[in-house]
């Protein structure tokens, strides 16, 4: 295919797109609306699982190390929880500290009498422990509990196998979301395209009697779906960053009063724009591809009359 060939099937990918316009802006709108679905619960299940992870951050381990233990003993048990393969921070939490932040919480009368009834801290030092995979919590408290000059270890395992479920039905309702509209997607442009190839379907079987190749017949519909899906996935973005802005504006109280902080669009932005552009020229591509390749098996090779 020569360079002007290629130029001439461009323009008429452009020209079919303004030609069955009414049809573009049918597709685009419904892209679109596939595609700000899938933003506005993609910005849902980042914000979730952002909280998700904040609470894990606090759902950590405290291991209490016992009262007889040498400076030397407390720095071995340190370096040898850090070894464990499933911690992500460790964070040593002296008694005195521990203790002042415990009269901060007292009233002043009350933080007063436990300081002047003795002067000796009722509170071992301890290690705060922050996991990274809650999916073997368990196992991790188990090592923990091996280790010497320990005292006690508290945990909290019911809420790390309730965070880890959260994580993963998160994951598992984010991925079938998207597939199901991705699909609803493709099936729309495809059609879309069927009509196109329809209303053209005598000047494809001329070209095709005429010796053209399918990748010649096949180019034109192709730029059409791929301009119907860059559309579609521009605009998207600047709809679902709206909706975002508005939501957030509306629910500011709600949030401030359940203590959340909802992630900024831009942080996503570059990001969402370049998964719905895939996504707008997958489907764009992808859909004028099948209806192609249907139509030239079965009926290009044939001279319709109309």
């Amino acid at each position: 295919m020569t360079g002007s060939s290629f130029r001439y099937l461009i323009k008429e990918g452009f020209r079919n797109t303004w030609t069955n316009r009414m049809m573009s802006i049918a597709s685009i709108c419904v892209l679109l609306s596939c595609l700000v679905l899938i933003g506005s619960a993609s910005m849902i299940f980042l914000n979730i699982n952002s909280l998700v992870e904040r609470i894990e951050d606090e759902n950590v381990i405290m291991v209490y190390i016992s009262d007889n233990a040498t400076d030397a003993d407390i720095d071995d048990m340190g370096r040898k929880i850090t070894a464990m393969s499933n911690v992500d921070k460790l964070e040593f939490v002296s008694k005195e500290s521990a203790w002042q932040e415990q009269l901060e919480t007292m009233d002043e009368a009350q933080a007063k009498f436990f300081t002047e009834v003795s002067t000796d801290i009722p509170l071992p030092d301890a290690y705060k422990v922050t996991v990274k995979d809650l999916s073997i919590f368990e196992k991790t408290v188990s090592e923990i509990r091996t280790l010497d000059n320990i005292d006690t270890v508290r945990d909290n395992s019911n809420l790390a196998k309730k965070l880890d479920t959260i994580s993963r039905g998160i994951s598992i309702i984010a991925i079938v979301i998207i597939s199901v509209l991705f699909a609803i997607s493709l099936f729309i442009i495809s059609n879309t395209i069927k009509l196109t190839v329809y209303s053209r379907r005598l000047e494809i079987s001329i070209m095709k009697s005429v010796g053209a190749t399918n990748s010649f017949v096949r180019l034109p519909f192709v730029v059409e779906g791929m301009i119907l899906g860059i559309v579609s996935g521009a605009v998207s973005l600047g709809v679902v960053w709206g909706i975002y802005e508005f939501a957030i504006k509306q629910f500011a109280e709600l949030f401030t009063s359940v203590g959340i902080t909802p992630l900024p669009f831009t942080d996503n932005a570059l990001i969402m724009l370049g998964v719905f552009l895939a996504i707008g020229v997958i489907s764009g591509v992808g859909g004028s591809l099948i209806t192609m390749r249907r139509y030239l098996n079965k009926e290009g090779s044939e001279i319709s009359a109309i």
